[in-house]
C-alpha cells in the first residue's frame, strides 16, 4: 500500500466513524446504568471500536513506511 491509498482510507475511515458516532449520541445519549445496553446499541459500539482499531494500523503502516 502506499501512503497515498492509506490517507484515502483513513479518511473514509474517519468521515465514517463521525457518523455512528453521532448516531450513537442521538440514538443513546440518555444512558440508564440500571438497565443493560441493547443488541444494537452493543454492535454500533464495536464497530466503533473496529474503526479506531484499523485507524490505529494505518498509523502504524505509514511509520513503517
Amino acid at each position: 500500500m502506499t501512503i497515498q491509498t492509506l490517507n484515502t482510507e483513513r479518511k473514509e475511515l474517519l468521515s465514517k466513524v463521525t457518523i455512528l458516532t453521532a448516531k450513537k449520541k442521538e440514538l443513546y445519549s440518555n444512558m440508564d446504568i440500571e438497565q443493560p445496553m441493547s443488541d444494537d446499541e452493543k454492535s454500533l459500539i464495536s464497530e466503533i471500536a473496529n474503526i479506531y482499531s484499523r485507524l490505529n494500523q494505518i498509523v502504524k503502516e505509514k511509520r513503517k513506511m
